[in-house]
Protein backbone atom coordinates (compact mmCIF):
# COMPACT_ATOMS: atom_id res chain seq x y z
CA UNK A 1 0.00 0.00 0.00
CA UNK A 2 1.21 3.48 -0.75
CA UNK A 3 0.31 6.55 1.65
CA UNK A 4 0.32 9.96 0.00
CA UNK A 5 -0.24 12.66 2.88
CA UNK A 6 -1.53 15.80 2.07
CA UNK A 7 -0.05 18.92 4.57
CA UNK A 8 -0.02 22.83 4.91
CA UNK A 9 -0.40 24.27 8.02
CA UNK A 10 -2.65 27.03 6.06
CA UNK A 11 -6.25 26.65 5.50
CA UNK A 12 -7.88 26.86 2.62
CA UNK A 13 -4.60 26.27 0.23
CA UNK A 14 -6.55 23.42 -1.45
CA UNK A 15 -5.38 20.77 0.51
CA UNK A 16 -8.89 18.89 0.85
CA UNK A 17 -9.77 18.98 -2.93
CA UNK A 18 -6.45 17.53 -3.72
CA UNK A 19 -6.96 14.80 -1.67
CA UNK A 20 -10.66 13.75 -2.93
CA UNK A 21 -9.12 14.36 -6.39
CA UNK A 22 -6.61 12.21 -6.57
CA UNK A 23 -8.84 9.64 -4.63
CA UNK A 24 -11.65 9.97 -7.19
CA UNK A 25 -8.85 9.54 -10.07
CA UNK A 26 -6.95 6.66 -8.79
CA UNK A 27 -10.39 5.00 -8.30
CA UNK A 28 -11.74 5.91 -11.44
CA UNK A 29 -8.43 4.26 -12.95
CA UNK A 30 -9.15 0.96 -11.06
CA UNK A 31 -7.17 1.61 -7.89
CA UNK A 32 -8.56 0.41 -4.56
CA UNK A 33 -8.01 3.34 -2.22
CA UNK A 34 -8.91 4.80 0.77
CA UNK A 35 -9.23 8.37 2.54
CA UNK A 36 -7.96 8.97 5.98
CA UNK A 37 -9.51 12.14 7.28
CA UNK A 38 -7.44 13.56 9.63
CA UNK A 39 -8.37 16.91 9.46
CA UNK A 40 -10.37 18.30 12.61
CA UNK A 41 -13.18 19.96 9.74
CA UNK A 42 -13.66 16.55 8.33
CA UNK A 43 -14.94 17.89 5.05
CA UNK A 44 -13.94 14.78 3.13
CA UNK A 45 -16.20 12.28 6.00
CA UNK A 46 -18.72 14.88 6.01
CA UNK A 47 -18.77 14.90 2.16
CA UNK A 48 -18.77 11.24 2.15
CA UNK A 49 -21.78 10.57 4.81
CA UNK A 50 -23.77 13.00 3.10
CA UNK A 51 -23.66 10.55 0.08
CA UNK A 52 -24.32 8.23 2.13
CA UNK A 53 -27.60 9.51 3.85
CA UNK A 54 -28.34 10.83 -0.02
CA UNK A 55 -28.56 7.03 -0.93
CA UNK A 56 -25.68 7.73 -3.19
CA UNK A 57 -22.31 5.42 -3.53
CA UNK A 58 -18.37 6.68 -3.32
CA UNK A 59 -15.85 4.99 -4.80
CA UNK A 60 -13.83 4.89 -1.90
CA UNK A 61 -13.79 4.61 1.98
CA UNK A 62 -13.22 7.33 3.67
CA UNK A 63 -11.98 6.35 7.37
CA UNK A 64 -12.77 9.02 10.34
CA UNK A 65 -9.84 11.04 12.70
CA UNK A 66 -8.66 8.00 15.07
CA UNK A 67 -6.56 8.87 18.73
CA UNK A 68 -3.39 9.55 17.96
CA UNK A 69 -2.24 7.11 19.58
CA UNK A 70 -4.03 4.32 17.18
CA UNK A 71 -2.98 6.16 13.83
CA UNK A 72 -0.22 4.00 12.91
CA UNK A 73 -2.15 1.07 13.75
CA UNK A 74 -5.05 2.14 11.57
CA UNK A 75 -2.80 2.58 8.27
CA UNK A 76 -0.72 -0.63 9.02
CA UNK A 77 -3.98 -2.01 8.75
CA UNK A 78 -5.69 -0.15 5.62
CA UNK A 79 -2.74 -2.02 3.91
CA UNK A 80 -5.11 -5.36 3.65
CA UNK A 81 -7.31 -3.78 1.62
CA UNK A 82 -6.41 -0.97 -0.58
CA UNK A 83 -3.75 -0.23 -2.60
CA UNK A 84 -3.43 3.48 -1.81
CA UNK A 85 -4.05 5.49 1.24
CA UNK A 86 -4.75 9.60 1.25
CA UNK A 87 -4.62 11.09 4.03
CA UNK A 88 -5.61 15.03 4.93
CA UNK A 89 -3.74 16.17 7.51
CA UNK A 90 -4.39 18.31 9.83
CA UNK A 91 -2.46 21.78 9.83
CA UNK A 92 -1.34 22.04 13.11
CA UNK A 93 1.90 20.19 14.43
CA UNK A 94 0.03 17.40 16.36
CA UNK A 95 1.48 14.52 17.29
CA UNK A 96 -1.26 12.78 14.83
CA UNK A 97 0.45 14.56 11.92
CA UNK A 98 4.15 13.02 13.03
CA UNK A 99 2.38 9.30 13.20
CA UNK A 100 0.94 10.11 9.57
CA UNK A 101 4.04 10.95 8.14
CA UNK A 102 6.09 8.33 9.55
CA UNK A 103 4.41 6.00 7.25
CA UNK A 104 4.23 8.53 4.08
CA UNK A 105 5.32 7.54 0.87
CA UNK A 106 4.70 10.79 -0.45
CA UNK A 107 3.69 14.20 1.20
CA UNK A 108 2.09 16.59 -0.93
CA UNK A 109 2.39 20.57 0.04
CA UNK A 110 -0.80 22.89 -1.67
CA UNK A 111 0.11 26.32 -2.05
CA UNK A 112 -1.84 28.66 -4.17
CA UNK A 113 1.04 30.51 -5.16
CA UNK A 114 1.56 33.39 -3.17
CA UNK A 115 4.47 34.53 -0.82
CA UNK A 116 2.43 33.91 2.35
CA UNK A 117 1.92 30.34 1.20
CA UNK A 118 5.04 29.53 0.26
CA UNK A 119 6.37 30.54 3.88
CA UNK A 120 3.96 28.01 5.16
CA UNK A 121 4.79 25.56 2.93
CA UNK A 122 8.44 25.90 3.60
CA UNK A 123 6.56 25.41 7.41
CA UNK A 124 5.31 22.21 6.36
CA UNK A 125 8.83 20.71 4.34
CA UNK A 126 10.65 21.48 8.18
CA UNK A 127 8.00 19.70 9.43
CA UNK A 128 8.47 16.44 6.73
CA UNK A 129 12.50 16.80 7.35
CA UNK A 130 12.02 16.86 10.75
CA UNK A 131 9.90 13.95 11.00
CA UNK A 132 12.09 11.69 8.52
CA UNK A 133 15.21 12.75 10.96
CA UNK A 134 13.39 11.05 13.75
CA UNK A 135 12.27 7.84 12.14
CA UNK A 136 15.73 7.81 10.60
CA UNK A 137 14.47 7.16 7.15
CA UNK A 138 13.60 9.58 3.89
CA UNK A 139 10.22 10.75 3.58
CA UNK A 140 9.83 12.19 -0.15
CA UNK A 141 7.96 15.30 -0.83
CA UNK A 142 6.33 17.47 -3.83
CA UNK A 143 4.85 21.12 -3.44
CA UNK A 144 1.58 21.28 -5.66
CA UNK A 145 0.19 24.69 -6.56
CA UNK A 146 -3.34 25.04 -6.49
CA UNK A 147 -5.80 27.21 -6.98
CA UNK A 148 -3.71 28.96 -9.99
CA UNK A 149 -5.32 30.78 -12.83
CA UNK A 150 -5.93 28.41 -15.55
CA UNK A 151 -4.93 30.75 -18.39
CA UNK A 152 -1.38 31.83 -17.25
CA UNK A 153 1.10 31.66 -14.55
CA UNK A 154 1.24 34.90 -12.00
CA UNK A 155 4.29 36.42 -11.23
CA UNK A 156 3.79 35.84 -7.91
CA UNK A 157 3.24 31.90 -8.87
CA UNK A 158 7.12 32.40 -11.13
CA UNK A 159 8.54 34.16 -8.28
CA UNK A 160 7.97 31.09 -5.88
CA UNK A 161 8.81 28.37 -8.29
CA UNK A 162 11.81 30.03 -9.27
CA UNK A 163 12.78 30.22 -5.43
CA UNK A 164 11.57 26.32 -4.80
CA UNK A 165 13.98 25.32 -7.71
CA UNK A 166 17.16 27.72 -6.30
CA UNK A 167 16.79 25.77 -3.08
CA UNK A 168 16.37 22.06 -4.53
CA UNK A 169 12.55 22.07 -3.24
CA UNK A 170 10.41 19.22 -5.72
CA UNK A 171 7.39 20.94 -7.62
CA UNK A 172 4.65 18.85 -9.03
CA UNK A 173 4.95 19.85 -12.83
CA UNK A 174 1.38 20.52 -13.31
CA UNK A 175 -0.75 22.65 -11.28
CA UNK A 176 -4.26 22.43 -10.28
CA UNK A 177 -6.08 25.42 -11.41
CA UNK A 178 -9.15 27.17 -9.81
CA UNK A 179 -12.10 25.74 -10.95
CA UNK A 180 -15.95 25.96 -10.26
CA UNK A 181 -16.67 22.64 -11.03
CA UNK A 182 -13.77 21.53 -8.66
CA UNK A 183 -16.29 23.72 -5.76
CA UNK A 184 -19.10 22.26 -6.58
CA UNK A 185 -18.00 18.80 -5.22
CA UNK A 186 -18.20 19.81 -0.99
CA UNK A 187 -20.72 22.35 -1.94
CA UNK A 188 -23.38 20.17 -4.08
CA UNK A 189 -21.83 16.55 -2.69
CA UNK A 190 -20.71 15.27 -6.49
CA UNK A 191 -17.90 13.80 -7.68
CA UNK A 192 -16.15 15.20 -10.35
CA UNK A 193 -16.70 12.55 -12.46
CA UNK A 194 -20.88 13.02 -12.58
CA UNK A 195 -20.84 16.64 -13.40
CA UNK A 196 -20.94 16.79 -16.88
CA UNK A 197 -24.47 14.49 -16.66
CA UNK A 198 -25.59 16.59 -13.79
CA UNK A 199 -24.87 19.94 -16.01
CA UNK A 200 -26.63 18.39 -18.70
CA UNK A 201 -29.96 18.14 -16.72
CA UNK A 202 -29.53 21.65 -14.57
CA UNK A 203 -29.42 23.41 -18.33
CA UNK A 204 -32.44 21.30 -20.02
CA UNK A 205 -33.91 24.29 -22.05
CA UNK A 206 -30.81 26.47 -21.89
CA UNK A 207 -29.37 27.13 -25.67
CA UNK A 208 -26.80 25.13 -26.91
CA UNK A 209 -24.00 27.48 -25.98
CA UNK A 210 -24.52 28.00 -22.94
CA UNK A 211 -24.73 23.79 -22.34
CA UNK A 212 -21.06 23.59 -24.43
CA UNK A 213 -19.88 26.29 -22.55
CA UNK A 214 -20.61 24.92 -18.73
CA UNK A 215 -19.57 21.38 -20.06
CA UNK A 216 -16.14 22.60 -21.33
CA UNK A 217 -15.56 23.80 -18.08
CA UNK A 218 -16.29 20.63 -16.81
CA UNK A 219 -14.25 18.93 -19.09
CA UNK A 220 -11.11 20.94 -18.40
CA UNK A 221 -11.76 20.41 -14.52
CA UNK A 222 -11.23 16.54 -15.21
CA UNK A 223 -8.89 16.73 -17.65
CA UNK A 224 -7.12 18.59 -15.09
CA UNK A 225 -7.67 16.19 -12.36
CA UNK A 226 -6.96 13.50 -14.56
CA UNK A 227 -3.35 14.97 -15.29
CA UNK A 228 -2.60 16.00 -12.26
CA UNK A 229 -2.81 12.67 -10.37
CA UNK A 230 -0.88 10.53 -13.24
CA UNK A 231 2.06 13.38 -12.07
CA UNK A 232 1.10 12.27 -8.09
CA UNK A 233 1.91 8.14 -9.39
CA UNK A 234 4.49 9.45 -11.79
CA UNK A 235 6.45 11.13 -8.73
CA UNK A 236 5.61 8.19 -5.91
CA UNK A 237 6.41 5.24 -8.40
CA UNK A 238 9.95 7.18 -8.95
CA UNK A 239 10.71 7.43 -4.99
CA UNK A 240 9.62 4.34 -3.70
CA UNK A 241 11.42 2.17 -6.78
Amino acid sequence: MYVITFANPKGGSGKTTAAILLAEQIAVSGGRVAILDLDPNANILAWSRGRAEAGRGVPFVVHARPQAEDTVELIDRLADSVDYLIVDLEGSKDQIVTFALSRTDLCMIPLDGSPMEARQAAAAVRLIQSTSAMIRAPIAYSLLFTRTNAAFQSSDERDVRAEMEMNNIPTLPVRLAKRAPYTRIFRDGVLLSELPELIEADLVGKSASVTEKALQQVTGAIDNARDYAQAVIQVLVKEVT
